[in-house]
């Protein structure tokens, strides 16, 4: 069985794998190989010296260019040569007021305009991959979606207390979604199904934490939501929370449910026949060791049953 890439976009990358297992296979071969890369270090040359500096020549010798700050025999030069001459100050520089360099009302309204404008284009784009990714469906083998997708600027600030040791404002801040298809309803509580969840719960906790492992390997931080808790799993504790029925997932294409006594999480594809785990990490989604999960690989299920 192989990966099989359904939507790839300028902000979301979606893929679909038979097994959660899957994923973590292909982020080990990507570890792998970046490893070996390591292996071949490339040495830098070192930095030209100063041009304005002339040291006598190697081969010249003292017949070899002189440098002009050290006219005399033994390159001794007087000492004003070698001092550089001081700046003199402005007479108005240190009464110049600030109106010309203090940001103005109008600058302000126009940075907000902006931004508020790049926000509504990420989201319409988001609204795009999620109508194309309504047209396509997965194969009847594939049982894990994949999503990787750059976190709007206009909901960053709602993450900022759930990771008070990460500065989710600055830099990137991806957000990856693991989607389990689950034989039962995880709407209705019945023995099965109660069972089936703490399974996917188990290998969803490994899991995240081999993924979170190759990231910070290769200098990314990374952490993802425990799902019993709510809370980060590797990242210090706080008060914040996100359970998998919490409203924010609607930002990232799910659908909450209100049953009236619970609420409860839907797949777009699978319905409430999901289980479902979330992952952040400050790596670009279209990264190498993110796109890995969708570049096409084929192994044998044993192969995936040995990653277990």
């Amino acid at each position: 069985m192989a990966t099989r890439l359904v939507c790839r976009s300028r902000s979301r990358l979606v893929a679909y794998l038979p097994s959660l297992q899957a994923a973590v296979h292909h982020m080990r071969a990507f570890s792998s190989y970046d490893e070996r890369r390591q292996n071949t270090r490339h040495m830098e040359e070192p930095p030209e010296a100063d041009s304005k500096t002339v040291w006598p020549d190697a081969i010249l010798g003292p017949f070899g260019p002189t440098d002009k700050r050290f006219p005399l025999p033994g390159l001794v030069g007087a000492r004003h040569q070698l001092v550089a001459p001081k700046q003199q100050e402005l007479p108005f520089a240190k009464g110049l007021s600030d109106i010309l360099s203090k940001e103005l009302p109008q600058d302000r309204q126009a940075k907000v305009i902006v931004q508020a404008a790049a926000n509504a284009q990420q989201m319409s784009e988001a609204e795009e991959d999620d109508v194309l990714l309504d047209d396509l469906s997965p194969s009847t083998l594939d049982t894990l979606e994949y999503v990787a997708q750059d976190c709007p600027e206009l909901i960053r600030k709602d993450f900022m207390d759930l990771f008070p040791g990460f500065d989710v404002s600055r830099g990137r801040f991806t957000v990856i979604t693991i989607s389990q298809k689950t034989d039962n309803d995880m709407s209705a509580w019945s023995v099965d199904m109660e069972s089936e969840r703490e399974e996917l719960l188990e290998q969803f906790v490994t899991a995240a934490q081999e993924i979170c492992s190759f990231l910070q390997e290769a200098g990314f931080w990374a952490d993802f939501i425990d799902p019993c808790s709510g809370r980060p799993f590797l990242g210090p504790y706080t008060n914040s929370t996100m359970f998998e029925t919490d409203e924010r997932y609607r930002h990232f294409g799910f659908t909450i449910d209100d049953l009236g006594c619970c609420k409860v999480i839907s797949h777009h594809i699978w319905g409430t026949h999901a289980y479902v785990g979330c992952l952040f990490t400050n790596a670009a989604y279209n990264h190498p060791i993110i796109q890995e999960l969708t570049e096409p690989r084929t192994y044998d299920e044993e192969e995936c049953d040995q990653e277990d």
